[in-house]
């Protein structure tokens, strides 16, 4: 992983844009990346985030305890990729038509060890470790290196609510206390599966 953020570095100054991150990150074999001495002795059974580089790329690994999800969501302040160094990741993408209140599911598709995936701006998408019994270990790579919740729209897709977190949500959760929402609408859409 430091082969990684030296690379990373060195785009300090450098217009910023997916294709030049994306090409630097394919010079790199995520399968074989070194990346425990960043995860320290503790114990891989609850999610959380490692910070490991603030700029020009926001860089971070996730640890995501078996079964662990996040709700489906909507980043609208960066773009970025995620490399898998550990597990199996599976993201489900999704297309929200406000004027219809609908929310378009396309199939799930489930990403490797040593795959990347893209995270377009405001795209929307649900990502878990379907293992039942294994860690996923996940490197984040995003720009701009801003990283925060407010504004980040959530989607409950079994009671078909939608949130806007303030900037006081410390993640994406449906599970904060009232004031961490911007709003809460409910009702808010249908679901159709498009496969």
């Amino acid at each position: 992983m430091k082969k990684v953020i030296e690379k990373l570095k060195q785009l300090e100054n450098k217009e910023i844009e997916p294709n030049i991150l994306k090409t630097t990150l394919n010079s790199f074999d995520f399968s074989s990346v070194d990346y425990m001495s960043y995860l320290g002795n503790d114990p891989m059974d609850s999610y959380r985030r490692v910070f490991i580089m603030e700029g020009p790329i926001k860089v971070f690994l996730t640890v995501w305890p078996a079964e662990h999800q996040l709700p489906a969501h909507q980043h609208n302040n960066f773009w970025g990729y995620i490399a898998v160094l550990k597990g199996l990741l599976t993201e489900t993408s999704f297309v929200f038509d406000p004027d219809d209140a609908q929310l378009s599911c396309h199939p799930p598709k489930s990403y490797r060890k040593g795959e990347v995936i893209f995270e377009p701006s405001n795209g929307i998408h649900h990502l878990q470790n379907p293992s039942p019994s294994k860690p996923l270990v996940t490197a984040h790579f995003y720009y701009p290196p801003i990283y925060d919740y407010n504004g980040v729209m959530i989607f409950d897709i079994k009671k078909r609510r939608i949130a806007e977190l303030s900037e006081k949500a410390p993640g994406i959760s449906w599970e904060h206390p009232k004031d961490h929402y911007k709003q809460v609408e409910e009702d808010a859409f249908s679901v159709v599966n498009l496969w």
